[in-house]
């Protein structure tokens, strides 16, 4: 995501020069992501404008001179004004994790402290293998739920202070937290003031956002440290103290006051001075910011804070010797804000559940006029629509049916049903009552969950003449793509078994090597995948045998080597037919499907061998293709291939992902899968 210009926060404000030294301020951003991908280097040149960049925190070595840009020749010696302090141990930046109180935030996937190339969204699977009610005839519900599209890059969360654009009279340790007014020249007025903010600016996708400072000096000669703490746009500037600028708004540690693009403050709360730690907050939910003073929350002060623009945490000194320490998150903060950000999660949530609904959006009218309430017997016969609907797409026959005769109990009809607005649903109920599961589709329903139960139980000889029986087009659609992973699946399936096998008589003392095929059992056989032997046409639906016998049915009376040869005889002529009837196919997927499924061989057992051919193997592959299966029967009878309860999820959750992105504060609070799925 491209990141576009931020405003730096710097608003200018009468001082006298015994009063004014610190302040916190917050710049402001444009909703967009910006990603670091640098670290800070020394020495840097200076960039020839007003507000110079700090110069780093003294070390052991000798400064080494930075030149500047080529409007000026002149090489920039140190100070001879900053004052003589103790060497500094050598620190860095330090790594922390994302503050717990950001869990809160539905795009807490993409939210990070460090950066990284690609961030990948992170999933869940939601593949049961039965049914909720334990029927044995279920088809599996889409393998996974997607609560957002996955990003290439991260929201990165401010860390640190940034030396490219802090003030000159400011230094910033090596770890980028502390800030100390290093100055002899300065005299607290406000020609004096100056600012730094973070590097990143701070992302609306958290829904709120909180941070704190504490002061370690007051200064040289100031009776009450003047530390301004603010939030501030990209071009405030760095000379200027925070809240006396437009997109700057800062709290003022001399006075009390909240300054908001103003030099004539508003009286807000307490005093501020040494050791005290400020919090400063911002609720992209109401765009107003927060305050706290060693841990008690002061409440909110501003209106339209950061609307439009880049928002970054930003802190303001005016007198030598000053000194403050950030904490985005690297500790435990004073104020409890896990505590705040989940009662206003809970107070948005509350506001989205109670939000009157149109009722155009049940007849596909025009949704864009004024929103009236609807019925609650409305809302429910839409809810048990979309319900009956998913429990008849999945498979879930004798739910839907118990479901079917409870609403048909209890739901009124039509005509009984308060009307509030133009509701088409005159035939809400009759559809509830009658459509879903009337005994042909009912039938159709055991039908396509038998052929479903069929490939998750690694029946595919049942699945192929089932399908061919009740829908023939299946096997035929898309160059009879389906018909050819069914066969591929049925070959992985015939290899699992004599694995299996294998397994069982080695461990009853009878010989094996590292591969399930070796040469002793090979041996005479004659039997190479580059051998086309003759063996009657597959047509789609056998493996070389009588179809009615499934390769799992072995004579008993035959000895365990006995059987495994024979279990993979069959396996080897089946995969020989396959090569034949599709070496000629081209198809990319085909191609790789075939890959995929014949690399089971190089292993003695396909299961544990990890990677492309574990995937293939484990039952996980069966799901996803009883899936595709599923979804290719639907389609041939011309019904969505998803339940339109899962297509508005989806559609509802893309939805909210990208209003958190474009700084809609509220959609960070409404995290369905937190909700609706996690439970």
């Amino acid at each position: 995501m491209s990141r576009q210009g931020t405003i730096p926060v710097t608003v200018p404000r009468n001082v006298s020069s015994s009063t004014r030294n610190i302040e916190h301020i917050i710049p402001a951003r444009s909703f967009t992501t910006r990603v670091a991908t640098s670290p800070v280097r020394h020495p840097r040149v200076i960039r020839a404008n007003i507000d110079q960049p700090c110069v780093p925190a003294p070390s052991t070595s000798p400064p080494t001179p930075r030149t500047r840009p080529s409007s000026s020749s002149a090489v920039r010696a140190p100070s001879s004004h900053r004052p003589t302090q103790p060497p500094a141990p050598p620190s860095s930046p330090v790594s922390f994790p994302v503050p717990s109180y950001l869990s809160h935030s539905s795009l807490r996937h993409l939210l990070q402290t460090d950066v990284s190339p690609i961030l990948t969204a992170r999933r869940r699977h939601y593949s049961p293998s039965t049914d909720s009610d334990d029927e044995s005839n279920a088809s599996p519900p889409p393998r996974e739920v997607d609560s957002a599209p996955s990003l290439d890059h991260p929201l990165q969360l401010p860390t640190r202070w940034d030396p490219e654009t802090c003030h000159h009279h400011l230094s910033i340790s090596d770890n980028g937290r502390e800030l100390t007014f290093q100055s002899t020249s300065a005299t607290g007025s406000e020609s004096n003031a100056a600012a730094a903010r973070t590097v990143q600016p701070i992302p609306p996708a958290c829904g709120i956002y909180y941070y704190e400072v504490k002061i370690h000096s007051k200064g040289q000669k100031a009776r009450k440290p003047h530390i301004f703490r603010r939030f501030a746009g990209p071009d405030v500037r760095s000379s200027r103290l925070p809240g006396w600028e437009p997109n700057s708004w800062g709290y003022h540690g001399d006075d009390g006051c909240s300054f908001a693009t103003e030099k004539k403050g508003t009286p807000y709360g307490p005093t501020f001075g040494l050791d005290d730690v400020i919090g400063c907050g911002i609720d992209f939910t109401t765009h107003r910011a927060f305050y706290t003073r060693n841990g008690v929350l002061l409440g909110p002060v501003f209106e339209n804070v950061g609307k439009g623009i880049d928002l970054y945490p930003s802190v303001g000194l005016q007198h030598t010797g000053e000194s403050v320490r950030v904490n985005f998150g690297h500790e435990p903060f004073k104020f409890d804000i896990a505590d705040h950000v989940a009662q206003q999660r809970n107070a948005i949530w509350n506001s989205i559940i109670n939000s009157p609904l149109n009722p155009s959006i049940f007849s596909g009218g025009d949704v864009s006029g004024p929103l009236t309430n609807i019925s609650d017997e409305q809302t429910k016969l839409t809810i048990n629509k979309l319900v009956l609907s998913y429990l008849a797409h999945h498979g879930y026959v004798r739910t839907a049916r118990t479901f079917q005769k409870q609403i048909h109990d209890t739901v009124k009809p039509i005509s009984e049903v308060p009307a509030s607005g133009d509701v088409e649903m005159a035939d809400a109920s009759s559809s509830l009552s009658k459509a879903p599961l009337e005994f042909d589709f009912e039938k159709d329903i055991a039908v396509r969950t038998r052929i479903v139960d069929s490939v998750l139980s690694g029946d595919i000889d049942t699945a192929l003449s089932e399908t061919e029986r009740y829908h023939p087009s299946v096997l035929e659609a898309e160059q009879s793509l389906m018909l050819a992973k069914l066969r591929c699946r049925k070959f992985v399936e015939m290899i699992l078994e004599s694995a299996e096998m294998k397994r069982k008589m080695t461990g009853s003392a009878v010989g094996s090597s590292g591969s399930f095929i070796d040469d002793t059992t090979l041996e005479g056989d004659g039997m190479d995948m580059d051998v086309d032997d003759e063996i009657p046409s597959m047509n789609g639906t056998t493996n070389g045998s009588d179809m009615s016998e499934s390769p799992t049915r072995r004579p008993s009376t035959s000895s365990p080597k006995a059987q495994y040869q024979l279990a993979l005889q069959s396996a080897i002529q089946y995969g020989q037919a396959l090569d034949r009837d599709y070496r000629k196919d081209e198809r990319p997927e085909v191609r790789s499907i075939f890959k995929k499924s014949f690399s089971v061989l190089a292993f003695y057992d396909p299961l544990e061998a990890g990677g492309i051919t574990a995937e293939v193997a484990g039952h996980d592959a069966r799901i996803e293709l009883a899936n595709e299966l599923n979804q290719a029967i639907l389609k041939s009878q011309g019904r969505p291939t998803r339940p339109t309860l899962e297509t508005v999820y989806r559609h509802t959750s893309v939805s909210i992902h990208y209003l958190g992105l474009t700084g809609i504060g509220s959609a960070a609070f409404a995290d369905m899968q937190k909700e609706f799925l996690d439970g």
